[in-house]
């Protein structure tokens, strides 16, 4: 395992060079997942303008780079994950959440068995979804995760892509992706 560093997060937006779909910043977006929500993260709260946002802030002290994520949600709300390696800086921006707690008490869950559900797909398959790639994984008995890319344009560069999880044949959960280099 490697050993992650927590801390705030200052990036030179500026910094970033030529633009392509596959991006060293987009292996630190995995990694940052995957070490900040997906397992142990340790989740401060910060200001933007005047919103709280809670935030996840690692370094990734093996490669210098950084990750930040910050977030308002409830059972439905969205946020932005930043990564930097070196000059290279990508983000990802989403949206969605869970069904209404009333769907999801007829289903015989809770809003923490889909959390949960989600929190052990992406502590194992961090770096390879929420990119560039479609993913649908194979079905986990009663659970099913899948991420589709909606829309990809190259020459922004800029994909849109869905995550969806399903409790017996039932969307639960859905996120909105937008991943994009800062060129």
């Amino acid at each position: 395992m490697h050993l992650i560093r927590i801390r705030r997060l200052r990036i030179g937006l500026s910094a970033c060079g030529r633009c392509n779909m596959k991006r060293s910043s987009d292996s630190v977006l995995a990694k940052g997942l995957q070490a900040g929500f997906a397992t142990t993260g340790t989740v401060h709260h910060v200001a933007r303008g005047s919103f709280a946002l809670n935030s996840t802030d690692v370094s990734l002290s093996e490669t210098g780079a950084a990750y930040s994520d910050q977030w308002m949600m409830k059972r439905v709300g969205g946020g932005q994950e930043i990564a930097c390696s070196g000059t290279d800086v990508s983000t990802r921006v989403y949206a969605g959440g869970i069904i209404a707690p009333e769907k999801l008490s007829a289903l015989g869950i809770t809003e923490a068995q889909v959390l949960g559900y989600l929190k052990k797909y992406l502590s194992q398959y961090a770096g390879t979804t929420r990119l560039h790639e479609p993913v649908a994984s194979v079905p986990d008995g009663d659970w099913h995760y899948r991420y589709t890319i909606m829309k990809d344009y190259p020459d922004i560069p800029l994909t849109i892509g869905i995550e969806t999880i399903m409790y017996k044949g039932n969307e639960v959960f859905i996120h909105v992706f937008l991943v994009t280099p800062v060129a």
